[in-house]
């Protein structure tokens, strides 16, 4: 833009300069002064957390090994086995690895046409912005664990490894799994002991949207990070250009970096004691945007593996619910939010068909803070690959 000579004869004010392109990490100079703001807050954290350091399966396919190899036959444990639960103790930050990437999704290797994976649960200590962690229980060393993609119809067999503290276990959430694979300790298996390996095998089915995660000391394992997303993929799905997963969950993190859970005994939290809030692991503005072509047709799997309610919203247009739970609707409607309670799935689809950078976020507006400073939280953007709006040209009026 050129500036144009004031009719009082004094020097225009020159227009701004252009602004670059940020991915998110740096995305937060998308909203200017709240960037700022968010920065020096981040800094400020730093300083206060001296402590932080940077058909159905056969009953006898389901065997499992103890650590010291002893072949155990799964047969129906303690009904209230789940119940005698030991409180963990403290993790030792000064040895538990620090992890901040994950892979997404999980590779199965196919063997005598059964699509198998292991998984190992383990201790880590998650980064969920740069310079900031929190304690974790995740899945092969990640939070959430690895996405499973299949098939209908594919033959799954996942070995889960047992490098916890405590027992665990796997529930297939939504899938259509047998009784003796359902994951629930004291009823269809017993709990997997620290050091053991146990075997889930079952056929993919239905399709649809869905998720795995612990059920032993559930409200605990869950809280500290055992979940991540499963998607089984229909023959007659319809097609997109892109899919992404948008897995939401929240977190109590402690000055020092501990999470809540850590060493307590009680069943349960306040609601308010949750600080941190993530998108795949991440807060804002470490959280990943989702890039998109114009022109693309995109569907976004929303998947809550917290406690409390996320109403998710997308800036600049409305979108079509097309399914619920994995299971398509009859009646897509069309919405710009929607209430995802914990352990429910919406998928959303739209045609991008709008250039720019859309904000696509939690509407409860404390959610979207990191530790309460804002911008963070549950937070990111769909952005249009090689696309420059106004604001990053310097042409927003400013």
């Amino acid at each position: 833009m050129s500036a144009q000579p004031r009719q009082d004869g004094t020097e225009p004010t020159p227009p701004p300069a252009p602004r670059p392109r940020f991915s998110n990490l740096g995305f937060a100079a998308v909203l200017a002064a709240v960037a700022t703001v968010a920065v020096v807050a981040v800094a400020l954290l730093a300083d206060g957390d001296e402590d932080d350091d940077g058909g159905a399966a056969p009953t006898g396919v389901t065997t499992s090994t103890r650590a010291g190899g002893e072949e155990h036959d799964g047969e129906e444990g303690d009904a209230h086995g789940a119940d005698q639960v030991e409180v963990p103790a403290q993790t030792d930050l000064a040895t538990t690895q620090v992890r901040d990437e994950r892979t997404v999704r999980a590779k199965p290797e196919v063997v005598d046409g059964v699509k198998e994976l292991t998984l190992t649960a383990e201790v880590v200590q998650w980064e969920i912005i740069p310079g900031k962690t929190v304690t974790a229980w995740g899945y092969d060393g990640q939070v959430p664990g690895p996405e499973i993609w299949v098939d209908q119809g594919d033959r799954l067999r996942i070995n889960l490894v047992n490098e916890l503290p405590v027992p665990t276990t796997i529930h297939w959430h939504g899938v259509a799994v047998p009784n003796e694979m359902d994951g629930v300790p004291g009823v269809s298996q017993d709990p997997i002991e620290p050091g053991e390996t146990f075997t889930y095998e079952f056929t993919a089915e239905p399709s649809g949207s869905f998720w795995y995660h612990s059920h032993f000391d559930s409200a605990r394992q869950l809280d500290m990070g055992l979940s991540g997303a499963m998607v089984i993929e229909g023959k007659d799905d319809p097609a997109y250009d892109k899919q992404f997963i948008q897995m939401v969950d929240e977190w109590i993190r402690l000055p020092d970096g501990r999470n809540g859970w850590e060493g307590v005994a009680h069943a349960g939290h306040n609601q308010a004691e949750y600080n941190w809030f993530t998108i795949n692991g991440k807060s804002f503005p470490a959280t990943e945007n989702m890039v998109v072509d114009e022109g693309d047709r995109v569907l976004i799997r929303i998947m809550n593996a917290g406690y409390q309610s996320h109403p998710m919203h997308l800036h600049g247009k409305r979108f079509l619910v097309v399914a619920k739970d994995g299971a398509p609707l009859e009646s897509p409607y069309l919405a710009d939010t929607v209430l995802v309670g914990s352990g429910e799935r919406y998928d959303i689809e739209f045609v991008a068909d709008d250039p720019g950078d859309w904000m696509f976020h939690c509407h409860i507006l404390h959610h979207v803070g990191n530790d309460t400073v804002e911008p963070g939280g549950l937070m990111s953007f769909v952005t249009y690959e090689g696309h420059e709006n106004a604001y990053q040209r310097g042409e927003s009026g400013r």
